[in-house]
C-alpha cells in the first residue's frame, strides 16, 4: 500500500503546472490564466497529490456560497486508474464536508465521475461537437464512498502538510 500525501499546492512549482497544463488541455494561455487565478484569488485552492517525494496528481477548486466547483483534476500517466484522482475529489470534498462538489466535463469523464458517486446532467454541446455535463456530488455517504473506492485501488491519504 501506498501513502498518499495531500497537501496545498504552489501554482507556479513546475511539476504543479505541468499537470494543470494537462487538465487544460496544452492550452499556454489557459494555463496562465489559471495559475494567475490560483495565486491571487482567495476563492480558489489548488492541493497536490505526493507519493514519497514524487507528484502523482493536482486538483483545483472555486470555493461559491453553496457549492465547490471543481476546476481542474489531473493526474500523472504513470499513476491513472490508481485512485488518485479519487483521493483528491475526497479530500476536497473533506475540506468543505456541508458543500456539494460540482464539476463541469465532458463525455470522456463522465464515467470517472460517475464512479465515485457523482450525478450528472447533460447541458448539450458548449463547443462544437462536445456534449458537455454537470456533475455533483452532494452527499457525506457520496464522498465517503470515493474514498473507500480508491482505497480499494491500494492507496490510502494522509491529509496535510
Amino acid at each position: 500500500m501506498q501513502t498518499v500525501r495531500i497537501a496545498p499546492a504552489d501554482p507556479d512549482d513546475r511539476g504543479v503546472a505541468d499537470l494543470l497544463f494537462t487538465a487544460i488541455g496544452g492550452d499556454r494561455t489557459r494555463l496562465a490564466a489559471a495559475t494567475r487565478r490560483y495565486r491571487i484569488d482567495g476563492s480558489t485552492e489548488l492541493v497536490a497529490a505526493t507519493i514519497r517525494d514524487d507528484l502523482v496528481g493536482v486538483a483545483g477548486y472555486e470555493i461559491g456560497h453553496d457549492h465547490l466547483v471543481l476546476l481542474h483534476l489531473a493526474t500523472a500517466g504513470t499513476h491513472r486508474r490508481t485512485g488518485i484522482g479519487r483521493l483528491l475529489v475526497a479530500d476536497i470534498g473533506s475540506r468543505h464536508p456541508d458543500l456539494p462538489v460540482v464539476a463541469e466535463t465532458d463525455g470522456t469523464s463522465v464515467g470517472f465521475y460517475a464512479a465515485i458517486g457523482f450525478t450528472g446532467v447533460p447541458l448539450g454541446e458548449k463547443y462544437p461537437g462536445v456534449p458537455r455535463f454537470r456533475m455533483t456530488l452532494g452527499s457525506d455517504s457520496a464522498r465517503t464512498t470515493a474514498g473507500h473506492a480508491a482505497d480499494d485501488a491500494g492507496t490510502s491519504r494522509v491529509i496535510g502538510g
